[in-house]
């Protein structure tokens, strides 16, 4: 089986915990489009100490724009100006004219980059900023015990603490100020720091072994509890993060 099909298995055995509609055939097309672009660099990570590097040699060889350049015919949507679009997704805006096949060929890039660094070791980092890429994460893992947090752009997972978690915001250990709201089956879950106020998702049932790439998607199922959050938040607003415990 390749990848995309595998994938693509691993989506729709879990499809059910995410209640809104996945877009399979899109998926699909994104997956294979990346999936060549990893296959045609993966051997020259190696040579590199970092991504930024990476990236920098593939454009000066004329990489990234003919990759780019194969995305736009593949998703119908015109590039403009490369070296424009390349600058806007790097700094995040979406508004520049071929912006999004600029981001699919760079995930794809930081993607088989963070495949060859976790095969050396993998990142103890008490932070959600993603230690390869900068990207910022919302979504925590549970694997063997221990809590991850995974980049939703380049998918480099990156060890938290181990036993429970703590904030990947402020670092707080306190477990009376972290709250964790999820159903009895405890497979995803909303949580939030009442140190700092932050809150992020997590899939804590450590049977859903899913590909990285897809680990994001899937903690978005913890946004149901989103409401629940917001009742606890209206119940214990005039009392202590302390008190917490007494209504969960």
């Amino acid at each position: 089986m390749g990848r995309v099909e595998e994938l693509l298995l691993n989506l729709s055995r879990y499809a059910h915990l995410l209640g809104f509609t996945v877009n399979v055939e899109w998926i699909r097309l994104i997956e294979g489009l990346q999936e060549k672009i990893m296959e045609d660099v993966r051997s020259e990570v190696p040579g590199y100490d970092s991504l930024k590097g990476f990236m920098v040699a593939l454009e000066s060889k004329g990489y990234i724009t003919k990759a780019m350049e194969e995305v736009s015919k593949a998703i119908g949507e015109d590039i403009g100006d490369p070296g424009e679009a390349i600058k806007a997704a790097l700094i995040g805006d979406l508004g520049v004219k071929g912006v999004k096949v600029a981001l699919i060929v760079l995930q794809a890039i930081a993607r088989a980059y963070a495949e060859e660094m976790l095969r050396r070791e993998v990142v103890i980092e008490t932070s959600a900023i993603c230690p390869l890429c900068g990207a910022l994460s919302e979504t925590m893992f549970k694997e063997e015990g221990g809590y991850y947090m995974v980049c939703h752009f380049c998918s480099y997972k990156w060890f938290l603490s181990k036993g429970k978690p703590i904030c990947p915001y402020c670092g707080n250990r306190d477990e009376l100020t972290i709250a964790i709201i999820s159903d009895k089956q405890m497979r995803v879950a909303l949580m939030k720091c009442w140190n700092c106020g932050s809150t992020w998702r997590a899939i804590m049932d450590e049977t859903i072994a899913v590909p990285l790439i897809l680990k994001p998607l899937i903690a978005m199922a913890a946004e149901k509890f989103r409401e629940a959050l917001k009742r606890i938040e209206d119940m214990v607003g005039i009392g202590k993060p302390e008190d917490l415990e007494e209504h969960i």
